[in-house]
């Protein structure tokens, strides 16, 4: 019977607690209901999963790439949800615009709203910390 040492545990514990991890599962527990709010509000044909793939993929890899770790897990989990926040208004925005402005049906709206918002939002944090 293959036994597990108490090392090989923390060594799990210690990887499922580490910051990016806690990033990504902050990100995940706001882009769920967001997205599923999202998704009562508007029918977007699609518009929803490209929110929810634009605040748990996104939101978590631009903090990972642009952002250095702090010395306390609360502020990587309040800069995620900040984050989500931004670009929630951002998508949003953008889905109303192309939708109501520009006469756009919800499908190819919530294309550019998802394309401004992830590839947007990267250019911006890789201009603002310079790299």
């Amino acid at each position: 019977m293959p036994s597990h040492s108490a090392d090989t545990q923390r060594s799990l514990w210690d990887r499922a607690t580490a910051q990016r991890n806690v990033a990504i599962y902050a990100a995940i527990l706001v882009a769920v209901p967001v997205a599923y709010g999202f998704h009562l509000a508007f029918d977007g044909e699609g518009a929803d999963f490209l929110l929810l793939l634009t605040l748990a993929v996104g939101v978590p890899t631009s903090y990972n790439t642009y952002w250095p770790s702090y010395d306390r897990t609360w502020k990587a989990v309040a800069w995620v949800i900040v984050a989500a926040a931004a670009a929630t208004a951002a998508f949003t925005g953008l889905f109303v615009a192309g939708t109501k402005l520009l006469a756009l049906s919800p499908f190819p709206a919530s294309i550019g709203a998802f394309l401004v918002t992830s590839l947007g939002g990267q250019l911006l944090l890789a201009r603002w910390k310079g790299y």
